[in-house]
């Protein structure tokens, strides 16, 4: 489910890591060690002591795919500098932009079976988060959901935006039933603030988080239902975690929810309330 060929293929390429890759072995700087941990857990170094050297991974050959393309860039133009100045990106060029939106593809399988296999037919859904799962229109296709996706950035949501505007819309919430569903809405503000949707859109009847560091409480006072999906394979939690950094969001916490119910899909926790 999770494309950890394309992944390493990115991250390898991308020009920094292979400069690094010249040398035998590297002692971390405190700026450095989150790029080196990365590169750790993807095999291409190992860790000895309080250095890291070279594993015996062999490089990926072969035609590289726009996944592994966009991860490079978003490593290139975001990751270091965040890393270099520990500053947040304010603004994202176009090349960016679009590389953020095929970083999302990471997570299509995972937003296709979720949708299939997780989730009742019909109703309303909040997704607190569309970056970097992307959940959305597998939501209506799929689970004939209404969805309204909530985003801190408004960058970010507007990479969605302009894909759902080709697709109709509805004046409110259609009745559960209909199919497919065909209700959108986009709203910018702090996934803290979400219960305040309340007001504006009744209760919503399922909250969908995915890879993002959240008040799980004020998500459960906005939704009937509320999954939270955790990013369980290592290498992709740590990539994540330094994009949404970088980006000024949150990324989730190490330590497990508590959750009345749990499952696995391959390499995702979902926990359940």
């Amino acid at each position: 489910m999770i494309p950890r060929g394309d992944i390493l293929r990115g991250v390898r390429d991308t020009p920094l890591v292979a400069l690094l890759l010249e040398f035998e072995e590297l002692k971390p700087s405190p700026k450095l060690r989150p790029l080196l941990e990365l590169l750790a857990e993807l095999g291409v170094l190992a860790k000895r002591g309080d250095a890291y050297v070279k594993a015996d991974a062999r490089p990926p050959t072969g035609e590289k795919s726009a996944l592994s393309e966009a991860i490079g860039v978003v490593l290139h133009q975001l990751v270091v500098p965040h890393l270099a100045s520990g500053a947040t990106a304010t603004r994202l060029t176009p090349e960016l932009k679009q590389s953020l939106y095929i970083y999302t593809s990471i997570f299509q399988t995972l937003r296709i079976v979720a949708a299939q296999e997780l989730l009742r037919y019909g109703g309303l859904t909040l997704v607190a988060g569309w970056f970097p799962c992307g959940f959305s229109s597998e939501l209506m296709s799929i689970s004939g959901r209404d969805v309204v996706i909530v985003e801190e950035r408004e960058d970010l949501l507007t990479l969605e935006i302009d894909r759902l505007s080709l697709l109709p819309l509805a004046a409110a919430p259609v009745e559960e039933g209909l199919a497919p569903a065909s209700f959108y809405s986009f709203e910018v503000m702090p996934l803290g603030e979400v219960s305040q949707l309340v007001d504006k859109y009744g209760k919503f009847d399922t909250a969908i988080v995915c890879g993002r560091g959240v008040d799980i409480d004020a998500v459960r006072r906005a939704a009937e239902e509320v999954y939270y999906i955790h990013i369980g394979d290592k290498a992709l939690s740590t990539l994540n975690s330094l994009v949404l950094k970088s980006l000024g969001l949150q990324p989730p916490t190490d330590e497990a929810p508590k959750a009345p119910r749990r499952g696995n899909l391959d390499g995702f926790e979902i926990y359940i309330w």
